[in-house]
């Protein structure tokens, strides 16, 4: 009887699998479900290797099942894990871009003077002691934490806009800048051309629609019951939240797309996609761009720790006229969401 509850589990991991693979070519917003398999495939991934070992373990057939799909799905398995073992290469003169999403510093704590200006020097020593990024952009940021770091770290340009949360902070001058025009959207997205050397590039910093299913998700982790009616509408709640946020994802990544293929200069795009690399969104956006941590990271790639934890949805992707040499994802700041670092040339 266990043997045919783990095969139907295993055949059903294994189809879910394939749909998720399917994600990226089908646009949400005609349908939304659709998205959640391209969420769930760290999951799906995770599932799919302990059932490999199992029935490796009892040299069964399944176990073959598993390895074709993992196998099928390869370019998906890098977008999670980064199997690159060279190490960083990277001349002296590379550039240096960090992105990180700071909204996890300001959830529910209230501070002193004394001790927010602790966070400001530990931030910055973080930062230092991991490859003392060039360029940093941030979301969710306050404008005087940005302006500490910046003080703390020697960014002597910068590009923000009132009462946004995203900054750009850099070492290169700042020529010009603006917002990405999304319309009116809860989170913002800005750009600056940055003067490195003889060459302008361009920054884009984004911060896609936020789901904003943090508190009902930790509800329903926390009190579920799945014999309480209250539990599937909060599930339900959730998963409305995600389809619509997803769809409007994927119009933002359209729009951000066009903008990137018309520029003139070449392009680094920072950010919280809000989406995994399974998605229609990050599909969107990778299209005719080098994903830094697919290409040079070592290790398990996933950027945020929240509610729902093992995604990767915080990415550094660089125009293809540009030479990634390495991507790291750091863990151990105060924010719930890790900052990834890449190093990258001409």
């Amino acid at each position: 009887m266990l043997k045919q509850i783990i095969k139907i589990l295993s055949a059903a991991v294994i189809v879910m699998t394939f749909l998720a693979y399917l994600c990226p070519f089908v646009n949400p917003a005609s349908f939304r479900w659709f998205a959640f398999f391209g969420t769930a495939f760290p999951w799906l991934l995770l599932a799919n290797i302990l059932l490999l070992v199992v029935w490796a373990s009892r040299v069964h057939r399944f176990a073959l099942y598993h390895l074709a799909i993992l196998l099928f799905g390869w370019q998906h398995v890098t977008g999670f894990i980064g199997l690159n073992f060279s190490g960083d290469l990277a001349p002296e003169n590379a550039i240096t871009v960090a992105t990180h999403n700071l909204g996890g510093f300001f959830r529910g704590i209230h501070l002193s003077e004394a001790e927010w200006e602790q966070i400001y020097v530990d931030y910055a020593q973080f930062l230092k002691k991991n490859g003392d990024p060039g360029i940093l952009c941030t979301q969710e940021s306050g404008r005087k934490f940005t302006r500490s770091v910046a003080e703390k770290m020697g960014y002597k340009h910068s590009f923000h806009l009132n009462r946004s949360g995203n900054a750009i902070l850099s070492r290169y001058p700042v020529l010009r800048g603006g917002q990405v025009p999304f319309g009116q959207p809860e989170n913002t997205s800005i750009w600056a051309d940055l003067k490195i050397g003889d060459r302008t590039v361009r920054v884009y910093n984004v911060h896609l629609q936020s789901n904003k299913v943090t508190n009902e998700t930790k509800r329903v982790i926390r009190d579920s019951d799945l014999q309480d009616k209250q539990t599937w509408r909060d599930i339900n709640r959730v998963l409305r939240k995600v389809g619509g946020a997803t769809s409007v994802r994927a119009g933002q990544a359209k729009k951000l797309r066009d903008l990137i293929a018309a520029c003139p200069h070449p392009v680094i795009l920072c950010g919280d996609f809000n989406d995994t690399p399974n998605s229609y969104v990050y599909s969107q956006l990778a299209e005719n761009m080098q994903d830094t941590f697919r290409d040079t990271g070592l290790g398990l790639g996933t950027t945020f720790s929240g509610a729902v934890p093992f995604l990767r949805i915080d990415y550094i992707l660089a125009d293809p006229r540009m030479q990634p040499y390495s991507c790291k994802v750091l863990r151990g700041s105060a924010s719930d969401h890790y900052a990834v670092v890449a190093k990258l040339g001409f």
